[in-house]
């Protein structure tokens, strides 16, 4: 078990990070709304559009996210557990860990702007909803890529 769990560790940040880079990139044309969700060159048809598309979803990926995360950590306790305390492995568990805390204290919001406002309604709702979701989706795509950089780092050193 003792290196199934590093395995199982960079296996769910991959996870995590596909998921996260398709959202990405399914939002990269209204990536600008993250600082100015009343930019006029971003159109507010396709604003609507991924609004739309990303309402379609927005009850699948959180609990899968939150499985993932809880996964994540109980595996990276693990982990400390298993190679005696480890310093690498312990900054590893907290510097993720603190992640997703400060990530947990947006995620109701951030779904909620999307998930709480049609796509049809006034368009300064779904722009200022779909920019904070887009901003948390680029957080957790940071959050899972430095993670598995830190994993990485305490494989190999």
């Amino acid at each position: 078990m003792q290196q199934l769990t590093p395995s199982l560790i960079t296996a769910l940040f991959g996870f995590a990070i596909g998921i996260f880079l398709v959202l990405s990139l399914i939002e990269k044309p209204v990536w600008k709304l993250m600082w100015q969700p009343r930019a006029v060159d971003v159109p507010d048809g396709m604003v609507r559009t991924i609004h739309s598309q990303l309402k379609r979803v927005i009850h699948l990926l959180p609990p899968t996210m939150i499985t993932t995360v809880i996964s994540l950590i109980c595996l990276l306790v693990l982990q400390v557990f298993q190679s005696g305390f480890a310093a690498l492995a312990l900054a590893v568990l907290l510097i993720f860990a603190g992640q997703q805390i400060l990530i947990m204290l947006a995620l109701k919001q951030g779904i909620e702007g999307v998930d709480l406002v049609a796509s049809d309604a006034g368009i300064g709702r779904v722009r200022d909803g779909l920019g904070a979701l887009a901003l948390l989706h680029h957080r957790g795509l940071l959050s899972m890529a430095s993670g598995l950089a830190a994993q990485m780092c305490f494989l190999v050193l």
